[in-house]
C-alpha cells in the first residue's frame, strides 16, 4: 500500500516554497499526498525558528500533532529552521518526533520519510547549501492563480537582530535562464500573479559568474505579452537603485510595488542594527521612486524597542512614518534572540514600553493609511479577484496589495466574477486598510 504524507507549512512565503518542493519530491517518489493530517502515515511540519513566537508556534504544532501517533500516523517529522536553530537538544526536547532535518536536507525528504516510517532517523542539520532549480519537482498549494518564485536562498548581510545567515546559509542566486524557465512554466499553467522572493531580492545575482542583478533579471524574464502581475518582495533599502526603479517602470507586467523593510528611521538605531541609512536618506529614496512612478505603492517593516532606542529615536521613527506616507506598514516589537548579535547589546528597552511604542506607531499608520486610501475613492483600479463572499461580494487585491500581508478590495455585486481573473473596479469607499467598490461594466 502506498504511504500517505501530509505537510503543515509554517512561517514565511520562502518556507512555503520549500514545503511545495518537498511535496513535489515526495509525489515524484511515489508517496500519496493528503490534505488532512489524520489521513497520513507520515506528517511533516516545516517549521519557522526566526524569533521566539515563531519557534513557540512550531513547537506547539509538533506537540499537538504528536497525538496523531495514537492513530494512523507512524512518523512525525520536524523540518526547516527550527531544526537548524536548535539542532543540539531538540531531539531530547521532542521525543515524540521521529526525524529532524534542516533546509539543506530538503532534497532528501523522500528518503527521510521512508526511513522515519520504520523508526527514528538521525538528525540532519548541515550548513545550508541547497538551491532549487526550474527542474525541481514542486506541488503548488493554495490559490492556483498565485505563485512565489524564490530567486535566491540565504543571506550575506549581518543585521544585528537577524539569525537568517545562521539558519539559511550564504546568499545563493539562481541563474537568470533557470528563473525564466520557471516563470514561463508558471505562466503556461495559468498563473496570474508571480511574486519574486528571497531574503533580499534586491541583492540578486551578485554571486553569479558572470554577475547579474535584479533589473537585468526583470528584462531577462521576457514578460512581454503576459497579462498578469509580477511583484517584487523583500527589497533592501541599500539596493533600490535608479536602474531597478526604471526596470519596474519600463516593464508593464511588473507592478509598481516596492516592499522595502527599513526596520527603523533613526540613524543611531540603524547603526546598532548594523544597517546604513537614516530618515533623510530613506525619504530621498522614496522621493526618487515616486517621481519616476507617481502611483507606486510602498510597504515597509519596522522593529520597535530595539536596544538603545531612546524616546528621541522613537519620535524620529514616528515623524518618518508621518512624512513618508507609506501605503502598507508592518511593525513588530523587538525580540531579544539568543544567538543574534543584538542579544549582547546594552540599554534594553523594557517590553511593556516597547509594546506601548508599537501601539502608538500603528495608530499613526492607521491615520496615514486611511488618508492614502481616501485618495483612491472615485478612481479605478485593476483588481485580481480571489474569492466570493456570502453577501454577493467579491474579495480581491489591487497592485498595492501583496498576498496575505496587505489590504483587500471588496467588490459589491460580484455577479459572475471568477476567482483568478482580473476586473476593473470603481472605488467608492475607503477604510484604514481596505477599499470598497464595484466592477466597471465591460
Amino acid at each position: 500500500m502506498t504511504a500517505t504524507v501530509a505537510l503543515v507549512s509554517l512561517g514565511c512565503a520562502k518556507n512555503l516554497v520549500d514545503s511545495q518542493v518537498m511535496l513535489g519530491l515526495l509525489e515524484q517518489a511515489g508517496f500519496e499526498i493528503v490534505d488532512e493530517v489524520d489521513e497520513a502515515d507520515a506528517v511533516i511540519v516545516n517549521t519557522c525558528g526566526f524569533i521566539k513566537p515563531a519557534a513557540e508556534e512550531s513547537l506547539g504544532a509538533l506537540l499537538d500533532l504528536a497525538d496523531l501517533k495514537r492513530g494512523r500516523c507512524r512518523a512525525l517529522i520536524c523540518a526547516g529552521c527550527l531544526t537548524q536553530r536548535y539542532a543540539d537538544g531538540l531531539a531530547d526536547q521532542l521525543p515524540e518526533v521521529d526525524a529532524f532535518f534542516g533546509p539543506d536536507a530538503v532534497p532528501e525528504v523522500a528518503r527521510i520519510v521512508t526511513e522515519a516510517l520504520d523508526g527514528p532517523v538521525a538528525l540532519s542539520a548541515e550548513t545550508p547549501r541547497y538551491l532549487m532549480d526550474a527542474a525541481t519537482p514542486r506541488l503548488r498549494t493554495g490559490a492556483e492563480w498565485l505563485a512565489c518564485v524564490k530567486v535566491a536562498e540565504g543571506c550575506d548581510h549581518a543585521c544585528g537582530y537577524c539569525l537568517i545567515p545562521q539558519l539559511r546559509g550564504r546568499y545563493r542566486s539562481r541563474p537568470p535562464d533557470d528563473l525564466r524557465a520557471e516563470v514561463h512554466r508558471l505562466i503556461g499553467e495559468g498563473v496570474r500573479e508571480i511574486c519574486l522572493i528571497a531574503q533580499d531580492t534586491s541583492w540578486y545575482g551578485h554571486d553569479l559568474d558572470p554577475p547579474a542583478n535584479l533589473p537585468g533579471l526583470l528584462t531577462a524574464l521576457d514578460l512581454d505579452g503576459w497579462d498578469g502581475w509580477l511583484r517584487l518582495q523583500y527589497l533592501h533599502p541599500d539596493y533600490v537603485s535608479d536602474a531597478l526603479v526604471d526596470a519596474v517602470a519600463g516593464i508593464e507586467a511588473v507592478v509598481p510595488y516596492f516592499d522595502i523593510p527599513f526596520q527603523h528611521a533613526d540613524g543611531e538605531v540603524l547603526r546598532a542594527m548594523r544597517r546604513r541609512g537614516d530618515a533623510d536618506a530613506y525619504l530621498e529614496m522614496i522621493g526618487r521612486v515616486r517621481e519616476r512612478l507617481p502611483g507606486a505603492a510602498l510597504r515597509t517593516t519596522f522593529i520597535v524597542g530595539y536596544p538603545g532606542e531612546t524616546p528621541a529615536a522613537f519620535e524620529r521613527l514616528i515623524e518618518f512614518a508621518q512624512l513618508a506616507r507609506i501605503d502598507r506598514l508592518s511593525a513588530f516589537r523587538y525580540w531579544d534572540e539568543e544567538g543574534a548579535p543584538s542579544h549582547a547589546l546594552p540599554d534594553k528597552v523594557p517590553e511593556d514600553l516597547a509594546e506601548e511604542r508599537l501601539a502608538e506607531l500603528l495608530r499613526v499608520q492607521e491615520s496615514v493609511s486611511y488618508d492614502i486610501n481616501r485618495g483612491f475613492v472615485g478612481g479605478e483600479l485593476r483588481v485580481l479577484v480571489e474569492g466570493l463572499g456570502e453577501a454577493g461580494e467579491a474579495l480581491g487585491r489591487s497592485y498595492r496589495d501583496a498576498p496575505e500581508v496587505d489590504g483587500s478590495v471588496i467588490l459589491r455585486g460580484a455577479g459572475d466574477m471568477r476567482p483568478g481573473t482580473f476586473v476593473d473596479a470603481l472605488i467608492e469607499e475607503a477604510e484604514e486598510h481596505d477599499l470598497l467598490g464595484r466592477a466597471v461594466p465591460d
